[in-house]
């Protein structure tokens, strides 16, 4: 069937379909000159072709500038694709023929290339060092990994090995013979990374990792936030059974074990308790931020500490309020906290002459 547009017509429509081809548009263009969408899909494609004719010829190839190790290196790396997709990928894409053993051969020599690179590492200023452990599979083995806290250069990561002091010691003096001084260490408080540290440097510059203490606080918070939500879950549960009880109806299920007055005024106990933990949380949070202001002054390292160690004493405080079984974990809290606190505050003293 031949439409009574005119050329310029369809030109004009085609023109907008290839320029904004929306669903919006498409219903717009049928409505308005009475053509079928499948109409207009039709001469749009029609003239896509027309278009890619007189504009000239296929697609040209790309050069190739990258080497044949760049390309099995960068799917190795960027897609983790396999030895048999690597050889796929580059048949197809490239029109390369490479054979499995010959992939195998080019990543082992880059990882001896990357490995040699690593042993010659050399920093030429004094450098800030984060101590981290990642476990393996393999049952108390984990990689031990070091890393420049400002530029997130490795400097070295050993593969998985018996997590205690020997292996991080062995680590350090490692580092040491290749040059590399250290300004500061940074850590989670592990006590092999601990006992590493006091050896071969001491731990007048080991910085306690303040992120590890917020996700104990995090974890801390969460059970009390839980034993909230399960008592006010009870209380519904009692209410509605005292409610069939006044009307004279039989109670199902076992018998409540505290009355609906007891169940109030231990749920306003219990979140008075998590609201508590969650406040100091806050300020303590407010408190290991790189500076902290206080009216028209900053907080020194000492006044800081000082109002940290007050804020733990109102956290012992709030521990005889809460139920036995929730009383240990604001007893470990307050523990972790006062053992890490000097450690913690290690940047706050460097930053005291600063902010004089």
């Amino acid at each position: 069937m031949i439409h009574c547009s005119t050329v310029q017509e369809r030109i004009e429509m085609v023109s907008r379909m290839v320029a904004n081809p929306s669903h919006g548009l498409v219903s717009q263009l049928s409505r308005t000159h009475d053509v079928s969408r499948q109409t207009l899909y039709r001469w749009t494609a029609r003239g896509v072709r027309a278009l890619e004719e007189a504009l000239g010829g296929g697609v040209v190839a790309a050069k190739q500038t990258a080497s044949v190790q760049t390309l099995v290196l960068t799917l190795l790396i960027e897609t983790h694709a396999s030895y048999r997709g690597i050889q796929s990928c580059l048949r197809s894409m490239h029109g390369i023929n490479l054979s499995l053993g010959k992939i195998a051969g080019i990543v082992k020599e880059a990882g001896h290339r990357a490995q040699s690179w690593l042993n010659h590492q050399q920093a030429t200023t004094a450098r800030t060092l984060a101590l981290d452990e990642q476990y393996s599979s393999q049952r108390g083995k984990a990689y031990l990994n070091v890393v420049d806290v400002h530029s997130g250069q490795v400097w070295a990561s050993v593969p998985p090995v018996e997590v205690d002091g020997e292996s991080w010691t062995l680590l350090l003096w490692y580092l040491q013979e290749q040059g590399i001084s250290r300004l500061g260490t940074v850590s989670d408080g592990g006590r092999a990374i601990q006992d590493a540290v006091s050896q071969v440097h001491g731990q007048e510059n080991h910085q306690r990792d303040v992120w590890h203490l917020f996700h104990v606080a995090s974890q801390v918070q969460g059970r009390l936030d839980r034993a909230v939500k399960t008592e006010q879950d009870r209380l519904v549960v009692i209410g509605r059974q005292a409610e069939g009880a006044a009307e004279g109806k039989r109670a199902r299920g076992r018998p409540p074990k505290a009355t609906l007055t007891q169940q109030k005024a231990l749920v306003a106990q219990i979140s008075s308790v998590a609201d508590g933990v969650r406040y100091l949380s806050q300020q303590w949070h407010s408190l290991l931020e790189v500076v902290v202001p206080y009216s028209d002054r900053l907080l020194s390292s000492d006044q800081r500490q000082g109002e940290i160690e007050a804020l733990l004493d109102l956290l012992d405080e709030l521990v005889p309020s809460a139920t036995p079984a929730l009383q240990s974990h604001i007893q470990m809290l307050s523990k972790q906290l006062r053992l890490a606190l000097p450690q913690t505050l290690l940047f706050a003293r460097r930053l005291d002459v600063v902010q004089e």
